[in-house]
């Protein structure tokens, strides 16, 4: 099972956000370091949400197609009932993309067998504030676009997963995954011919992200979302 990672011990609270990455055992995943490094060092941006973040980074068994889809749900089955989120960011590698990547829609499908026929044939990600998103990103330099297509893997299934057990739990919690590019030093140990984008622009990214996210559902949702810190929401 994943290593828990956890910002900082979680207060009371009626507002949360869970940010997932994932981690393999033998290599790099772009998104676990992305996710653990938000961990090590929160950035300024995000102190005003620093009691209401989640980080875990999500590590799978993949024996075998089974394996990893019983251990990817197993596991955040577990984070949604522990952090008991309002806003899901998943987030995982994507080697050929050379931007930061919004998924709109995930289907009923990991390593092209449907996960389960009993469940919907897709999802759209509601995750509030998407739509911006990419400007958002832009403005800031950072290269960024929109997907219809989440992939055959386990990028795909935790996205699809997750708004499924919400929609389960009564629409517990709104969802969405962000495909970010590998690390340079992907590039040079395994993925030889993929664009990359540095780890801090990765970093200023999800950061923006979340920031943009939590305050489009603060006034979605007419909450205060610093959890009483004085400090208006950044980002």
């Amino acid at each position: 099972m994943g290593r828990s990672i956890i910002v900082m011990p979680i207060k009371e609270s009626n507002f949360m956000i869970l940010v997932t990455g994932f981690g393999y055992q033998e290599s790099m995943n772009a998104s676990g370091i992305l996710v653990k490094s938000l961990m090590d060092e929160l950035p300024e941006v995000l102190m005003p949400f620093r009691g209401a973040l989640a980080f875990e980074v999500i590590t799978c068994d993949e024996t075998s197609r089974e394996t990893e889809h019983q251990t990817l749900e197993s596991q955040l089955s577990i984070l949604l009932k522990r952090y008991k989120p309002d806003l899901c960011i998943h987030t995982g590698q994507a080697p050929p993309y050379n931007k930061i990547t919004i998924e709109k829609i995930a289907t009923n499908s990991f390593r092209r067998e449907i996960i389960d026929p009993k469940r919907p044939v897709a999802y759209r990600s509601n995750l509030p504030g998407t739509d911006e998103l990419s400007s958002v990103l832009e403005q800031e330099g950072i290269p960024a676009c929109y997907s219809f297509n989440c992939g055959q893997h386990t990028c795909n299934h935790i996205l699809f997963s997750s708004l499924y057990f919400s929609e389960l739990d009564g629409g517990s919690h709104k969802a969405g995954f962000i495909h970010i590019p590998v690390l340079p030093e992907q590039v040079m140990k395994e993925w030889r011919d993929s664009p990359y984008m540095p780890l801090e622009m990765s970093r200023n990214a999800l950061s923006l992200i979340i920031g943009h996210v939590a305050k489009a559902y603060g006034h979605n949702q007419s909450l205060n979302l610093t959890r009483g810190a004085d400090a208006p929401l950044a980002g």
